[in-house]
């Protein structure tokens, strides 16, 4: 048993490697693929039917601010990518095409936390994927 375990070893030493480096290298995706969400909260109405239609129930509909200068009030989809199956139902399903799909699939998704996958309207809204927060820090 143990022989043939060095054998195996041996035989695959100078195959070259199959993982990937995730961090420093990025995956390359398919052309289908959908990525995060984005929110067009000038577009949205508030009516759930994403929440609804999402089937591992990562999208809550929350009280959030229309825009940053004022104090107004509305109703948003917030969406937890940490549940997110990226499967695009929400996008699919929304009547005023509030939600739409980036492509991003990178550094962004990838947090020590599961609270720091929590996308909240703000953030769903801006125009700047979500790996560039990490310049912040």
């Amino acid at each position: 048993m143990v022989m043939k375990n060095i054998l195996k070893s041996l035989r695959n030493i100078y195959r070259p490697p199959v993982t990937r480096k995730y961090p420093e290298s990025e995956t390359e995706m398919s052309e289908r693929y959908k990525g995060l969400q984005k929110l067009d909260k000038s577009k949205c109405i508030g009516c759930g039917i994403c929440a609804n239609t999402c089937p591992n129930r990562a999208i809550r509909v929350v009280r959030a601010k229309v825009s940053k200068d004022s104090d107004k009030q509305r109703w948003f989809p917030e969406i937890d990518i940490g549940h997110c199956m990226f499967c695009g139902l929400c996008i699919d399903q929304c009547p005023k095409e509030a939600l739409s799909s980036t492509g991003v699939c990178s550094k962004g998704i990838v947090k020590w936390k599961h609270e720091e996958l929590l996308c909240t309207p703000d953030m769903l809204a801006r125009d700047v994927p979500i790996d560039d927060e990490e310049g912040k820090e």
